[in-house]
């Protein structure tokens, strides 16, 4: 998992810069020397030319201390995050309950002495009648399919490019912050699918052969949408790495990109529904999921409190049942009574050291 989000964090996030620099230095090393049947015989050749008699363990190394968070230092870029990801999914636990179509993400600190599961996101599905009504909306989106073209096949993976360009991230300045990326979508491929799978939900074009689909429609279900679940989540990540790295003076980088943040995830959400792959309740649900799953992460890393975040889809409607058009005029911090609901109170989710090494790590870039 973290493999891939690596290669599409790290390795996506310049495109040709990540993939040239470390690409081109692991790739050339890594794949080209050791890896090559040539090198291997050379080294051979060079060792024996050279080694002399085994005089046993002469030099003086210092053992890493045990189970320190600053050891992340010590290791490649997959291992690393791979350490950081285990830590971050320590008690996480889904929860559904089939009648109201309803599951909930739920979180408990293993490492306190009273562990209590909080509740971090409660997901309710729209009805299939409300599905059916959403489909008029998708093949409307249809006519934006020849202009959007290039964006929705550029963002089929993972559309770090998209956000580089955004906050001007860079694979050689920005290491910790593109591995921070990684850590956060593969925490949300985590919860996201898990989700897709409680909820089952079918694609558009189950339900009318005109919808055709102008990309290949994925393997799995439709609600929430996952690029948009990825996309909201990199936006709230970045506002709040880019706000915790500004002065204390004036407005804070993060609050001043927001806008945009927000802007390019819906319409990286929106493009999913132009090609015919997503209904508009998708994204909302995307929305409001990846905005959780990015502040429980921050929380995680910084030792702050998250509120319990919720999307019920049955409320995602008009004041008539006519279908509702995903917005970013949304808003989502209502307590009660409407689709997106935030919780008034706020719930501790304890400290991840290694999370927190990774952040702090990332901070550093953008001082």
């Amino acid at each position: 998992m973290s493999g891939g989000a690596s290669g599409g964090a790290s390795g996506g996030a310049s495109g040709g810069a990540s993939g040239g620099a470390s690409g081109g230095a692991s790739g050339g090393a890594s794949g080209g020397a050791s890896n090559s049947v040539v090198y291997a015989d050379a080294l051979l050749l060079s060792r024996a030319a050279i080694v002399g008699p085994f005089i046993g363990a002469n030099l003086h190394v210092n053992e890493p201390a045990f189970d320190k968070p600053a050891n992340l230092a010590l290791w490649a870029d997959g291992p690393r995050v791979e350490a950081c990801f285990t830590e971050l999914v320590e008690g996480l636990l889904f929860k559904s309950r089939s009648g109201p179509k309803e599951a909930m993400l739920e979180f408990a600190n293993l490492q306190a002495n009273n562990v209590q599961r909080k509740p971090l996101v409660k997901l309710r599905a729209p009805t299939k009648p409300q599905f059916k009504k959403q489909l008029d909306l998708v093949a409307a989106y249809a006519d934006l399919r020849a202009d959007r073209a290039a964006e929705i096949v550029a963002q089929m993976g993972l559309p770090v490019a998209f956000w580089s360009s955004l906050v001007g991230l860079t694979a050689h300045r920005h290491k910790k912050t593109l591995q921070l990326l990684d850590l956060m979508f593969s925490l949300c491929v985590h919860v996201e699918m898990r989700f897709k799978h409680i909820f089952a939900s079918l694609r558009p074009v189950a339900m009318s052969p005109q919808i055709q689909p102008m990309i290949e429609t994925p393997g799995h279900g439709s609600w929430p949408s996952g690029h948009a679940t990825e996309a909201f989540a990199f936006a709230v990540l970045l506002e709040a790495l880019l706000n915790a790295a500004s002065p204390t003076n004036g407005t804070p980088n993060g609050t001043e990109s927001r806008e945009q943040l927000q802007r390019l995830a819906a319409r990286i959400a929106t493009n999913r529904v132009v090609a015919g792959v997503h209904f508009p309740v998708d994204s909302a649900a995307g929305r409001l999921l990846g905005t959780a799953l990015a502040e429980f992460l921050v929380a995680r890393a910084t030792g702050t409190k998250v509120h319990e975040r919720g999307f019920d889809g049955r409320l995602f409607e008009g004041p008539n049942g006519e279908p509702l058009d995903f917005s970013l005029h949304q808003s989502m911090d209502h307590t009660s009574g409407h689709a997106y609901t935030r919780s008034a109170s706020t719930t501790g989710v304890g400290n991840a050291p290694l999370v927190a090494w990774l952040w702090e790590e990332a901070l550093k870039e953008w001082v």
